[in-house]
């Protein structure tokens, strides 16, 4: 792990990682597709975040180069926070599309030049509609607490999302295993590999 991302994390006093981030860390690092199932509060969250830093390191182009799929807008915010927080050496472009703005304003944003985008699947696909997002340059492609992103969501854009990059790396984080996430697992990953953890741990 780059010395400057283990500075952010002692910084904000995270000395040591749960079980499931040192488990899918070097997953995500290696660029390997991935489903987990774990509980809140265990670390998935954070680990879609180290992962991306891990990956990108500093900006580059004006295509999006992470897209993340959260369940509502404070779960984009409070990933957006933490990029800052963590990632403020790298100074990635980060930018959220979710319906607490304009989706001009957003739309204009993201277009203007992003690394990583957050958003909701409603509003990321209006953006999308709008060809301000860009999806060619896309390395990873995750979904954050999926079981919760997909109440709200219809699955067929969804998936049409997921496979709008040719080549990229999908992950795929929820809580529990239901037949919604495993059709996204079937029809958007190539190599899937699923890890299961039992118990809870705070993030």
């Amino acid at each position: 792990m780059d010395v400057q991302l283990v500075e952010s994390l002692e910084q904000r006093g995270v000395t040591e990682f749960t079980e499931l981030e040192q488990v899918c860390i070097p997953k995500l690092k290696s660029g390997h597709d991935l489903l987990c199932i774990a509980e809140k509060g265990s670390g998935k969250t954070m680990t879609i975040v180290i992962g991306v830093l891990q990956q990108l390191k500093k900006p580059e182009g004006d295509n999006p180069r992470a897209v993340i799929v959260v369940p509502d807008t404070e779960g984009a915010l409070e990933m957006k926070e933490s990029f800052q927080q963590l990632g403020r050496y790298a100074n990635l472009r980060v930018n959220t599309a979710c319906d607490n703005e304009k989706i001009s304003d957003q739309k204009d944003r993201i277009y203007m030049g992003s690394d990583v985008v957050i958003g909701t699947q409603k509003r990321l696909t209006e953006v999308y509609a709008l060809y301000a997002l860009n999806l060619s340059s896309v390395r990873i492609f995750a979904i954050d607490d999926a079981e919760e992103v997909i109440k709200s969501s219809n699955i067929s854009q969804m998936i049409r999302l997921s496979n709008g990059p040719a080549k990229t790396q999908r992950v795929v984080f929820a809580s529990r295993m239901t037949e919604w996430i495993e059709r996204i697992a079937d029809e958007t990953m190539t190599v899937q590999e699923i890890i299961e953890f039992d118990g809870e741990e705070e993030e």
